[in-house]
């Protein structure tokens, strides 16, 4: 397979090396040597068929809401079809095995398809954006990913992007955790991960793809979004009660359901699963209003816990 490869590479390069970069025929042969290159990607043991296609789909849709160039978005498709190229390399062992359950060892190996995908491409100057995007494919928000370690938006949107997608669908059919997911459950894993392995921005407008919304829609959800994030933060931190905060740890502590929150509430803490939204403050309409949202959003309930009585 990787001779195979490596051989059709070399003659499209040989192909193309004479045509300008703005000539029509180089940018149909461009197009077509990748719909060839996926489709035999995806005849490799071990590579599922279908994936690159939905991959490089969703990442355009997502690239719509995030109001991204034409140049930009071709090199997000040219990027999700071939994705998965230095898979070839890996033996077909690791191309089975759930990612949990790899060594620390395995674990460097698997990722680094993403830099033997950059280099099976090297030469190929047309391709310049979407070689970049797959080699930061695997890159972390907080700047723990690999290979380079980049933070946040050091790494190319279209791999923040391209890392949302190519995830999910391994949360779907089990290829990282070892178990299928409903597509509830693995969205949920997205949202576990936002601002950590996965910009949140992305993860948010991806969601709404999902629901097919529109891209109009999608720009309106991520203003809306943003928005939230932004009060959500300040939310968090709390509206801090200096003086009295003595008197209210030594308050007596309760865990109530979200009907029975109300204004002038002292709050300890609310929590979505794991992840903390807002501690050590006084209700007011803002937050009940954004805790129903988020409720509803998540389908998950909220975990309040209220000081009972402040003595």
């Amino acid at each position: 397979m990787e001779e195979k490869i490596n051989k059709y590479i070399e003659e499209f390069k040989k192909a193309t090396q004479h045509l300008d970069h703005a000539d029509m025929r180089l940018k149909k042969l461009d197009i077509d040597f990748v719909r060839k290159l996926s489709h035999i990607i995806e005849t490799h043991p071990g590579i599922k068929s279908g994936q690159s296609k939905f991959i490089a789909e969703n990442a355009l849709l997502i690239a719509g809401g995030l109001d991204m160039n034409a140049e930009e978005k071709v090199d997000i498709l040219y990027a999700g079809l071939l994705l998965q190229l230095g898979k070839i390399n890996l033996p077909h062992r690791l191309l089975i095995k759930p990612f949990y359950s790899m060594s620390t060892v395995e674990k460097y190996h698997y990722l680094g398809h993403a830099i033997d995908g950059e280099v099976l491409l090297h030469g190929l100057t047309q391709f310049k954006g979407a070689i970049t995007l797959i080699r930061h494919q695997y890159e972390h928000y907080d700047g723990q990913g690999f290979p380079d370690s980049l933070v946040e938006h050091d790494i190319p949107l279209g791999s923040r992007i391209l890392s949302v997608v190519s995830d999910y669908i391994a949360f779907l059919d089990g290829s990282m955790t070892g178990a299928e997911l409903f597509a509830d459950a693995a969205l949920s894993q997205l949202m576990i991960r936002k601002n950590s392995c996965y910009d949140p921005d992305v993860v948010d407008v991806f969601i709404n793809v999902l629901k097919g919304a529109t891209v109009d829609e999608l720009k309106d959800a991520l203003v809306k979004s943003k928005l939230l994030a932004v009060a959500t933060e300040r939310w968090r931190k709390g509206v801090l009660l200096n003086s009295r905060n003595k008197d209210l740890h030594s308050s007596t502590i309760v865990e109530i359901s979200l009907p029975q929150l109300r204004l002038g509430m002292k709050v300890d803490s609310i929590y979505f699963g794991s992840e903390p939204y807002i501690r050590n403050c006084i209700v007011d309409q803002t937050i009940i209003d954004n805790v129903t949202r988020l409720t509803k959003t998540n389908g998950k309930y909220p975990i309040i816990k209220i000081f009972l009585s402040v003595k």
